[in-house]
């Protein structure tokens, strides 16, 4: 372990916002981006947390002290260029500080999901070879001490919050507040070594390590260099108007491209400020608060969204819910207008005026999406009726399309919203289709190549192109339209081609069902895994009379099989009859990342489940022979 560099006292008064000069080499490098905005923004707020139902407020110079002395920290720990340095912590501003000082010391930093268990993180501190892991709180410090002992390569851990942690006596563990605290009298002895390491830095090192999240095998290490991850973000910022005064909301985590986009590198572009939820659990009524003016979500988050909307009528007055559904009706029939960007007709836009006024500008504030100007959805297919819905409810929501591997490639233009179909690739990016249909990309975003994996690395990158494992086609427009994911075709047993994600997203359209898994491979027909939402079957029940215990009750209940069956019916009528799900079964609880269900951006893990629920699926098949 090497041992922390001599250091000397702190005075008190020193100054300590100056941010580095800009140096060669550092011009198309992140740590160079955050300094132009810091020295360009200064006072003006870029960070919000909310903490014990407080939002404080940190201004650029403020975070640019905090990624200098954690900087200065981590060079003091004996961390060198082009080190790894691991990430585990749900969102919050000291995630930002620990990467940015990781990079802004020549390091390469890594994100864990939250959710990972001991073992997840093991084997991605273990292959990232990451010299400090950043965890923060006693539940991600316990699980650091679970696996450290099998690390060799591990030399410290820092703690972000050690409430519940101040009797730890242990030679390898550190608080951040400590860690700052090093890095600020290390500054006093040496205040040029940032300068240096940052004017070191070549835009094409790698400053990130992206893990996927292992729908198929383990994670695999992304690599992103400097120039690659800018280079990337710019076709996609060139696509907004965002400035300093726009708002976001960080939710999502912080390992996934998404929000390191959107949250992260975009607001050192932009300026504008990021605000952090107080925990996963209240994100709903923090954006409330929050009210930003630009929203991104998976489709999960949609959903909810759309759900909370329904049930929340079904509980408002008769007047009310008139009142919502007249409003609702006269959005989806100006919608088409609004999708294409095209002015309404004069009678529809009286009557929608009126509508937005009396009923849909109240809906969208109390949602916390009423300063909202564009809104984002992606990480995942989203179903169309989602789309229309918000639409109709005077939420401007674009698809985008990306991946780890080549950052946001495809968004849907303003005014040229096709609704089950993405949108079109952005400036700079090419995509050809294989002989298979599966879908080949060429962008300034592209992946170096994945961490230790030349094999991998050759079998993806061809010829400069990144085969992304997703089967689709772009239409006579230009328009992106997917398929699904290549490893998830099925051919059912009389040879009939499926495209599983289109129908299970119609599924999850409904407000009752949460997650869907088709079923059908090499069977006669085709059947569902059904997973239904929590919280709006309780309603439901509870609004019904039907009587429950739990959750695992209710799927039980012959009115709530009767339910979903409906719900299963409504979309079969978009199929043709060997396209229609036949049979189906609910299971008795939502799915999670923890039991390995879900990847921790809440993708279903088809095969796990397949495999996991074989009985259930096989019960359906020969119940149909019998």
């Amino acid at each position: 372990m090497p041992m922390p560099r001599p250091t000397a006292s702190a005075s008190a008064g020193v100054e300590l916002l100056d941010a580095p000069p800009p140096a060669q080499g550092e011009r198309e490098t992140i740590p160079a981006l955050f300094w132009e905005r810091v020295r360009a923004s200064g006072n003006r707020v870029a960070l919000r947390r909310k903490d014990f139902g407080v939002w404080q407020e940190k201004t650029w110079t403020e975070y640019g002290e905090e990624v200098r002395a954690c900087a200065f920290g981590l060079i003091n720990l004996g961390m060198k260029s082009g080190e790894r340095v691991a990430i585990l912590s749900e969102d919050r501003p000291e995630w930002f500080y620990a990467d940015l000082a990781t990079q802004c010391s020549g390091g390469v930093a890594v994100g864990i999901y939250a959710t990972n268990s001991a073992e997840q993180c093991r084997y991605i501190v273990e292959h990232s070879e990451a010299r400090v892991w950043f965890v923060e709180d006693q539940e991600q410090f316990d699980k650091a001490m679970q696996v450290r002992d099998s690390l060799p390569e591990l030399c410290w851990i820092v703690v972000f919050d050690p409430k519940g942690l101040r009797r730890v006596d242990d030679p390898m563990v550190l608080t951040f507040d400590a860690l700052l605290a090093q890095g600020r009298s290390l500054e006093q002895v040496e205040p040029e070594l940032l300068a240096e390491r940052m004017a070191a830095i070549d835009p094409d090192d790698t400053a990130i390590l992206f893990y996927t999240s292992g729908t198929t095998g383990p994670p695999k290490g992304v690599m992103q260099s400097h120039r690659s991850f800018l280079e990337g973000v710019k076709p996609f910022r060139a696509a907004f108007d965002w400035d300093q005064d726009d708002e976001v909301i960080v939710y999502m985590p912080l390992c996934h491209l998404g929000e390191r986009i959107n949250a992260f590198v975009l607001g050192m572009v932009c300026g504008y400020t990021a605000n952090f939820i107080e925990t996963p659990d209240t994100l709903f009524r923090d954006l409330k608060e929050v009210s930003p003016t630009y929203f991104f979500g998976v489709p999960r988050t949609w959903e909810k969204l759309k759900a909370k909307v329904e049930i929340g009528m079904e509980e408002a007055t008769w007047v009310k819910r008139w009142g919502y559904q007249l409003s609702l009706k006269v959005g989806y029939r100006c919608s088409p207008f609004l999708l294409r960007g095209e002015s309404l007709p004069p009678h529809l836009r009286i009557i929608h005026i009126l509508a937005d006024f009396a009923v849909l500008r109240k809906l969208r504030k109390r949602l916390g999406l009423g300063r909202v100007r564009r809104a984002g959805v992606g990480a995942a297919p989203v179903a169309p009726e989602v789309v229309e819905f918000f639409w109709a409810l005077g939420v401007p929501l674009y698809e985008g399309y990306g991946q780890t591997e080549t950052g946001i490639t495809v968004m849907t233009p303003e005014g040229g919203v096709r609704l089950g179909k993405i949108g079109l690739p952005l400036p700079g990016v090419e995509f050809r289709l294989s002989a298979e249909g599966e879908i080949l990309c060429k962008g300034p975003g592209l992946l170096e190549g994945y961490f230790k994996n030349p094999e991998l690395t050759a079998e993806k990158l061809r010829d400069g192109w990144f085969a992304s494992g997703d089967q689709g086609y772009f239409d006579e427009e230009g328009y992106l339209v997917l398929d699904g994911r290549v490893k998830d075709m099925m051919i059912t047993s009389l040879g009939r081609n499926i495209a599983p994600q289109n129908i299970e997203n119609m599924l999850k359209a409904s407000s009752y069902i949460m997650d869907a898994v088709l079923v059908g491979d090499g069977k006669p027909f085709l059947t569902a895994l059904i997973i239904l939402d929590e919280e709006t079957v309780r309603h439901y029940a509870q609004t019904h009379n039907i009587p429950f215990a739990n959750l695992a009750d209710l799927t039980r209940k012959p009115e709530m099989v009767r339910l979903i069956d409906g719900e299963v019916q409504r979309v079969n009528r978009n199929w043709s009859d060997r396209e229609q799900v036949c049979d189906f079964r609910i299971l008795n609880w939502e799915l999670s990342s923890e039991d390995e269900e879900l990847t921790p951006t809440l993708k279903v893990r088809r095969l796990f489940l397949c495999q996991k629920y074989a009985e259930l699926i096989e019960e359906m098949y020969q119940k149909a022979e019998v």
